[in-house]
């Protein structure tokens, strides 16, 4: 009955409480958000969180953040050779996040409902299950993070029936997301999103500018490789400034430097400035939400806030000019994400026909039904005659936007009539994209094809994608019968599930 939201800068752990309301638990320093922070000292103990932050000032090189957006990645997070990918810095963060968990409750951590990016991909995605795997934790449902802001908002009877905007800006990811409310029925109609815009480039907006007065005073820039501990007190400084921007006209930063003290003053018109660019990405990405639902913004009920980031007053502001909203923040912003995946582990259990239960005590089980849908389209690269070249493109199977679970079918020419083997890609990018814009997820070989006199289309290519928007793929060749399935696994590569047959 675990809800995890393993955030780019935080986490959070939740757990829904004998009343039936999520609660968020607190680690082992008695902080409701553990930072997704690891150091590794040179013996190989690890530190997470807050005291992995103070090593990693003192010693950069074995210090890991903001890995989440790495994950998929298989390369070593340090530079020194020894390999330490973001898969093993995920584990590490969730195995303290465990201990934490069942310390605090004195519940153990064998299931939960784990929350990620809307626009993940699949790599992405894979990575992150195995990073639980390792922990023993088996994952319910991989939950995108504006449908879990959805359910904890499920809580609020007055939103029965509506359409929401749940505009989620987090520390390292954009998402948005239009969800239809009818009753306990959630329908996700569409999600957009921006997968490196975060609260980090706000930060960084604010960092900039101190880091160009320090660098008038002293003659020297600091960079966080060579002079962490200028940036110990820094960061906090930075964080605690966007805050205060929002209410003050202006805001003295201090940075320590060399043994001087500079004092940037910035003003909330600069701040404002700085960061327009990066709130105009995120409202072009929720324009493009509304369209691809095929709504109009004044068909839009209700505007959520999700993100720590989403709480600046500026972007509240632009917001609410550009849709007409009021912004809703009934939900800590911060917390909304973990609630959510608390509730919606209870309510995956309740779907398995099993009760969530603290001390014998049945914790109820809120009746929620969503339908989620794909965030990329899925397809298969194909050679394109344009004029006098070739080019090799994405033929979309699945698009984006598709209600989930789902199976699609498409039927394809070979390349030559003497063809006799054939390699189908699977791609996870946009309709017509080049192949190498693409995410290859897998791919399928049929070999000792019979040649053909005429070419037809025969070919079958069927993508089906599960619940955790995880592909599964089927190749048949209509003509001879052979046929190969399989499923990407990013661990142990292509899984064959079944050996090519003729007729």
């Amino acid at each position: 009955m675990y809800g995890f939201d393993i955030g780019t800068t935080q986490c959070k752990v939740s757990y829904v409480d004998r009343s039936g309301n999520p609660v968020i638990v607190s680690n082992a320093r008695g902080e409701q958000t553990t930072p997704s922070a690891v150091y590794v000292d040179a013996g190989g103990d690890i530190q997470i969180g807050s005291d992995a932050r103070e090593q990693g000032v003192v010693d950069p090189s074995r210090y890991a953040s903001n890995f989440k957006l790495k994950l998929g990645c298989t390369e070593s997070l340090f530079g020194d050779g020894e390999a330490f990918t973001p898969t093993d810095a995920t584990a590490a963060l969730i195995a303290a996040l465990k201990r934490d968990a069942e310390k605090a409750t004195g519940i153990q951590v064998t299931e939960a409902v784990v929350t990620c990016p809307a626009n993940f991909r699949d790599d992405a995605k894979q990575a992150l299950l195995e990073a639980f795997e390792r922990n023993g934790i088996k994952v319910l449902r991989l939950v995108p993070e504006p449908t879990a802001a959805g359910y904890a908002y499920a809580l609020d009877r007055g939103g029965s029936n509506s359409t929401n905007l749940i505009y989620d800006f987090g520390g390292g990811t954009f998402d948005v997301s239009i969800i239809r409310r009818e009753g306990n029925q959630f329908t996700v109609l569409s999600t957009e999103g921006v997968p490196t815009l975060g609260g980090n480039d706000i930060s960084g907006c604010v960092e900039s500018r101190v880091l160009d007065e320090v660098e008038s005073k002293c003659g020297r820039r600091p960079c966080r490789e060579r002079d962490g501990l200028a940036f110990l007190d820094l960061d906090q400084r930075v964080e605690a400034a966007k805050v205060s921007l929002g209410k003050q006209h202006q805001v003295p930063i201090i940075a320590s430097f060399e043994g001087q003290q500079v004092i940037a003053k910035i003003t909330q018109v600069e701040f404002h400035k700085s960061i327009d660019q990066l709130i105009c990405q995120s409202i072009e990405a929720t324009d493009r939400a509304i369209a691809a639902a095929g709504l109009t913004v004044d068909q839009i009920d209700r505007l959520v806030m999700v993100g720590g980031t989403s709480r600046l007053p500026h972007i509240q502001e632009r917001l609410a000019d550009h849709t007409g909203l009021v912004p809703r923040t009934d939900i800590d912003p911060d917390k909304a994400i973990a609630y959510g995946a608390a509730l919606a582990c209870v309510a995956e259990m309740g779907k398995d026909g099993r009760t969530a239960t603290i001390n014998g005590q049945v914790i109820p089980a809120p009746e929620l039904f969503v339908q989620e849908i794909t965030a990329h389209s899925v397809g298969c690269s194909a050679l394109i005659q344009q004029g006098p070249k070739q080019r090799l493109l994405n033929a979309v199977i699945i698009p984006k936007n598709t209600a989930i679970p789902c199976q699609r079918t498409d039927h394809f020419y070979l390349e030559s009539e003497e063809q006799t083997r054939a390699k189908v890609e699977i791609l996870q990018g946009e309709e017509r994209a080049d192949r190498d814009e693409c995410l290859v997820i897998g791919e399928i070989i049929l070999d000792n094809l019979p040649t053909e006199t005429v070419k037809s289309q025969r070919i079958c290519v069927q993508y089906t994608i599960d619940a955790n928007g995880m592909v599964t793929a089927t190749a048949t060749d209509k003509v001879s019968g052979t046929s190969r399935t399989v499923s990407v696994d990013y661990k142990k590569g292509i899984q064959q599930r079944h050996q090519p047959t003729a007729a």
